[in-house]
């Protein structure tokens, strides 16, 4: 039997949050549930032990429930050292354990190609270790700050997580620490080194980054969407699976990126209503009654709404000098506000049928504020974090939002505020409305996707 123990006990202090690292949203999860995942799916773990901090053990227990991850058998508390939390994960495990990965719970990345290696390779090395080559050259100093050694890097590895053992030895190089009075390890390998085992090593990856600070979870988060990338050499088939017999919104569908979005989903699902200010079905994204009527409108037909899309959006080039307050209400009715009233209207559709998907259309504005234009960038950052948190309320309701922010668009409202520009250095609406396709498909939620 292969178990697996998940270590998520610390305290996060170096992560600055009130909320442990392990418990952080990322991509609309907490890390720790999608660290789960990866061994909840993985058909050579049949058993997972959860070693939490005491005061979040209930906590575990509850993602467990909602996340059906039905291969955790135990969440226990934790201690004060890494040391002591992983012995009491060990101590934990069934009794038909053979074989044992020990993980850390802020590893979201681990792939399922290095658990099966790791086992392939713990059944005949009885410990193994995960590790990736050192890119930088690394120095060994001595107390006063000088340089002691240089080793030579070819020979060098950086440590990861999992790492795999014979149960009966890491339970004995435990127990043997203990009686020798080791008791701050911070590395399991270590301990069976001190019983002069060999382990073995597995080359890891990368992107299994363990996240510790705030910065990381930055990278994190554009880690889920490069893992999120689908080739345009599938977009045929994507289309055919993901959108047959799908009804789907598109506000602002009638110009630019909504339009070219329409008329690429149009011959692949079963209904799709571009709406606009001229449409046929009366919408108006900043006059709440209108999405209101529409979206009853729509509902009465269809029985049910599984895609939406607001591409709405207004552009106003002046400094803010000369920008009236008239029109700055405006930019923030359209791009913010506008997007508060169409998911408040449309709520209430999505919990009745317990599903739906929203996808914002922003900007890569968002990243930083330009000079002539700041109502435009402020509003579309401000939709950024009104997405995340929107997310975070609505995935309990199996609801996914997220937002792509593409660069410059040759679309009419850009043409309208800057006049002829190089094409070159322009993005084309067909290009950025396959991507927010390819995003649209995807099961994270609460995510930036950039399109460049």
């Amino acid at each position: 039997m292969n178990s697996a123990i998940i270590l998520a006990s610390g305290s996060g202090e170096r992560f600055m949050g009130k909320t442990p690292k392990q418990f952080t949203k990322l991509s609309g999860l907490p890390i720790l549930v999608h660290t789960i995942k990866v061994f909840q799916k993985n058909n050579n773990i049949e058993e997972i032990i959860v070693v939490a901090n005491e005061n979040f053990v209930p906590l575990v227990w509850q993602f467990v429930r909602e996340h059906s991850l039905n291969k955790v058998s135990r969440v226990v508390a934790g201690a004060a050292t890494r040391q002591e939390s992983s012995k009491i994960g060990i101590d934990r495990c069934d009794k038909k354990t053979k074989y044992v990965l020990i993980h850390d719970g802020v590893r979201p990345f681990i792939s399922t190609q290095t658990i099966n290696e790791l086992i392939v390779w713990v059944k005949i090395h009885k410990a193994v270790d995960t590790v990736i080559p050192s890119a930088d050259t690394i120095v060994q100093i001595n107390r006063n700050g000088f340089i002691s050694n240089i080793p030579d890097r070819s020979l060098l590895r950086r440590g990861q997580t999992p790492q795999a053992f014979e149960y009966q030895l890491i339970k004995k190089a435990h127990e043997t620490a203990l009686n020798r009075n080791i008791k701050n390890a911070t590395d399991d390998c270590a301990l069976v080194m001190q019983m002069k085992h060999p382990v073995y090593t597995v080359m890891g990856d990368k992107q299994n980054m363990k996240i510790t600070h705030p910065i990381d979870l930055h990278i994190a988060d554009k880690l889920f969407q490069l893992r999120c990338q689908t080739t345009e050499d599938k977009i045929n088939e994507i289309l055919l699976e993901q959108f047959f017999d799908k009804i789907i919104i598109i506000a602002g569908g009638t110009s630019g990126i909504g339009k070219a979005l329409s008329l690429f989903l149009k011959p692949h699902a079963k209904k799709i209503y571009a709406l606009g200010r001229k449409t046929s079905l009366e919408f108006d994204i900043t006059n709440y009654d209108t999405i209101s009527n529409t979206l009853k409108t729509i509902w009465d037909n269809e029985k049910r709404i599984d895609y939406v899309v607001n591409c709405a959006g207004d552009l106003i080039k002046k400094n803010v000098e000369f920008t009236s307050i008239e029109e700055w209400d405006h930019i923030y009715d359209v791009n913010l506000k506008g997007n508060f009233l169409f998911v408040k209207a449309l709520f209430p559709y999505f919990k009745k049928q317990n599903y739906g998907n929203i996808m914002f259309v922003g900007s890569s504005s968002y990243t930083r504020g330009r000079a002539g234009y700041s109502a435009y960038c402020s509003s579309k950052a401000a939709l950024v974090n009104f997405c995340q948190a929107f997310a975070e309320e609505a995935i309990n309701h199996n609801i996914r939002v997220n937002i792509a922010s593409p660069g410059r668009v040759n679309t009419p409202l850009r043409y309208k505020n800057f006049g002829k520009e190089n094409l070159a250095t322009l993005l084309n609406p067909e290009y950025v409305a396959k991507k927010i396709i390819f995003a649209m498909v995807q099961k994270t939620t609460g995510s930036v996707f950039e399109i460049i």
